[in-house]
C-alpha cells in the first residue's frame, strides 16, 4: 500500500511559486534561444545596463543569488561572445568592472522587445499585479532575514 504524502499549505504555496517561476524562465529561455542568449545572460545584461559603471562580478552574484563561480562562468561565455567587457579597476587591482559592449547593448534591446513573459501575464489586472508584488516583497523580506542577506544586495528589481 502506497501512502499519500500530504503537503502543508506553505509547502504547496512554495511549490506553486516555484512552478510558475520555472515556467516564466522556460518561456524566456525559449524565446532567447533564437538570440543564442540564456535567461541568466539576459538578466546580467539588464543588471549591468541598470547599474552603470559600478557593476562587479561579486555584485552580480549577490543580486542574482548565485554562487560567484557560476556567475564567473556565465560572464566568461558572455565575454567570449562579445556581449560584455571585463576591465580591471586601476585603483583596486583585485576589482573587475563589467560593462556592456555595443553588441551587448543591441542584444539587450532585442531581448527587452520579446513578448513571452507578457503573453503569460497580460490577463492580470493592475490590482492583481499589485497584490502579487506586495506578496512577493513580503516573501523577499522574510528570505533576506532568514538567509541573513544585506537588503542592499537585493535592491533589484
Amino acid at each position: 500500500m502506497v501512502r499519500k504524502i500530504t503537503a502543508d499549505r506553505d509547502y504547496t504555496l512554495a511549490a506553486q511559486i516555484t512552478q510558475v517561476a520555472d515556467m516564466l524562465v522556460k518561456v524566456r529561455e525559449r524565446e532567447l534561444l533564437r538570440q543564442k542568449l540564456s535567461a541568466t545572460a539576459a538578466s546580467i545584461l539588464f543588471l549591468v545596463n541598470s547599474m552603470g559603471n559600478e557593476v562587479t562580478p561579486a555584485k552580480i552574484s549577490r543580486m542574482m543569488l548565485r554562487e560567484p563561480h557560476t556567475i564567473g562562468g556565465v560572464l566568461s561565455r558572455m565575454e567570449k561572445s562579445g556581449l560584455i567587457n571585463r576591465t580591471k579597476n586601476l585603483e583596486r587591482k583585485n576589482r573587475i568592472r563589467i560593462t556592456l559592449t555595443e553588441k551587448g547593448e543591441k542584444a539587450l534591446k532585442k531581448a527587452m522587445k520579446l513578448q513571452g513573459i507578457s503573453n503569460l501575464l497580460y490577463k492580470l489586472t493592475d490590482t492583481q499585479r499589485e497584490q502579487i508584488q506586495t506578496a512577493l516583497k513580503a516573501i523577499k523580506q522574510a528570505g533576506i532575514k532568514e538567509l541573513r542577506l544585506s537588503p542592499k544586495a537585493l535592491q533589484w528589481p
